[in-house]
């Protein structure tokens, strides 16, 4: 064999394996701004259609929230109520749900042991305009609240947020803040 053919043909084999291992497509950093470019298009066309059914759709959402914040006010008036008048008054759901009843279409309010004073004094100050320190002493007496009338001067003083106290002729009055 000739030394010249050898080197060829080795120079053959050498070529072949190194490009079996170099089998590795090249990177064309054209073809990734196409792609980039491409990934922005589409995404912006997405989006702007997003943002258009999102602006459809705002004045529902608007809409949901403020009747879940009413709702909240209206479900924590009812539990005050409630808890004010005694639960003995009113439907109680949980016997009906352990009798198997359906009770999926009935308004029920979670109470809880007991209010704190303040939200009892609340309740009954939300449907007057406003009313004496000693008729809402009276008044809570009257819905099973034995109370002093420095535990209401407490509660007065500590939820200023809430009342609004004036004093005429030596008398106290307690109104809810507008």
């Amino acid at each position: 064999m000739n030394p010249e053919q050898r080197n060829t043909d080795s120079t053959n084999n050498l070529t072949v394996v190194a490009s079996m291992c170099n089998d590795a497509p090249m990177v064309r950093y054209s073809d990734i701004e196409k792609r980039l470019d491409q990934q922005y298009n589409a995404d912006a066309k997405y989006l702007k259609a997003n943002y258009a059914r999102q602006n459809k759709l705002l004045s529902a959402v608007l809409e949901f929230h403020d009747l879940e914040r009413e709702a909240k006010i209206r479900d924590d008036r009812m539990r005050r109520t409630i808890e004010l008048l005694g639960e003995d008054k009113f439907e109680d759901t949980r016997k009906d749900l352990l009798a198997g009843r359906d009770v999926s279409k009935v308004i029920s309010v979670t109470t809880g042991d007991s209010s704190p004073l303040w939200e009892a004094m609340r309740t009954i100050v939300e449907h007057v305009p406003e009313i004496q320190v000693v008729d809402l002493q009276d008044a809570l007496l009257h819905f099973g609240k034995k109370v002093s009338r420095q535990a209401i001067e407490s509660a007065l003083a500590s939820h200023k947020e809430t009342f609004e106290t004036k004093v005429r002729n030596r008398e106290k009055f307690v109104s809810l803040k507008r």
